[in-house]
């Protein structure tokens, strides 16, 4: 039976928003190394190890703001102290946020029912936590650490009401390129990643009589939204990273931070996710991300997400109608 570690409303303060080219939310993989983290500084005896992780956030504010009450938003960057000179130190570009989550963590090595390790693992949780950071902010406060199973997921997910999780839209991604090649054999993944990311608009001609048909500056056009390719609340994502060159043996990379494993040099890797309320969500291991990586890829995933298709009723006004 599957045991998670629920880590109930986590405030973090002052988090990376920035992920590569996105923003707006930390990168999948630094909860996924957050969970690394915990694991590594448990005690030896309790031998329980931590995995996939389920992301479900409550609250999360970017701190941005408009310089001229209207128009673009901009990030609200801290002020650095002045330099020797008593000039204005320069600044570089760093995007925060505040957010409100839970997470949802694989526990392995744990047996049910065994109350002197799971009290001896949730105290050296709770004593851990505001020791560490998550995306690079501040752990303010968390409500409660706690284990639970399987046996009652349901009721786990109902007491994270309201809150998002979540989950993996790759397959939307791959779907979509496939469609893009059909029309334009030009067509790049980027070009279909980019119809996921996106604000369209699309101009439609309005059709007047009265005009003539060679005054085209006058010609007179709707704007209408383009919808993304897919429905639902979809974001673009930092998803892992993709190797670009070999993978080098130890020792062969100078300067690097551990010089006893092997390395590589390697991009973000990008793909297509779905915040999902979590009353849609069908259990929890539809949501759990998990490492995945067969060079060159090495990458953040969940198990693939099928929706319930809702079929309609059949009602038949004359039968149902009589009285």
């Amino acid at each position: 039976m599957s045991q998670y570690l629920l880590i109930k409303k986590l405030y973090v303060q002052n988090a990376n928003a920035i992920a590569g080219l996105t923003y707006g939310f930390p990168a999948i993989t630094n909860f996924l190394g957050f969970a690394h983290a915990i694991s590594r500084k448990l005690p030896n005896e309790l031998n329980v190890t931590l995995d996939g992780v389920m992301v479900i956030s409550h609250k999360n504010t970017v701190h941005v703001h408009q310089p001229k009450g209207w128009g673009d938003y901009v990030f609200a960057l801290s002020r650095n102290p002045l330099t020797k000179k008593g000039d204005t130190a320069p600044i570089n570009e760093e995007g925060r946020l505040s957010m409100e989550i839970s997470l949802l963590v694989e526990m392995k090595g744990y047996q049910a029912g065994d109350q002197v390790t799971g009290e001896q693992f949730t105290c050296a949780v709770t004593h851990l936590l505001p020791t560490l950071r998550l995306a690079g902010g501040q752990i303010v406060h968390f409500e409660s650490v706690s284990i639970t199973t399987l046996d009652n997921e349901l009721a786990t997910l109902r007491q994270l009401m309201p809150g998002f999780a979540l989950v993996d839209r790759s397959d939307f991604l791959a779907a979509h390129f496939e469609a893009l090649k059909e029309k334009d054999s030009a067509a790049t993944q980027f070009d279909a990643w980019c119809d996921f990311t996106t604000l369209k608009y699309e101009a439609k001609r309005i059709c007047d009589s009265s005009s003539s048909s060679n005054e085209s500056d006058t010609d007179r056009a709707q704007w209408h939204y383009v919808r993304k390719p897919y429905p639902g609340y979809l974001v673009p994502i930092n998803t892992g990273y993709c190797a670009i060159s070999k993978v080098y043996e130890q020792g062969e990379i100078a300067n690097i931070r551990d010089p006893l494993v092997p390395a590589l040099f390697a991009e973000a890797a990008y793909s297509v996710g779905e915040w999902k309320s979590l009353h849609g969500l069908p259990s929890i291991n539809t949501a759990i991300w998990r490492y995945q990586h067969q060079y060159p890829w090495y990458l953040a995933k969940s198990e693939p997400f099928v929706e319930d298709l809702v079929e309609p009723d059949n009602f038949d006004e004359s039968s149902e109608m009589t009285f």
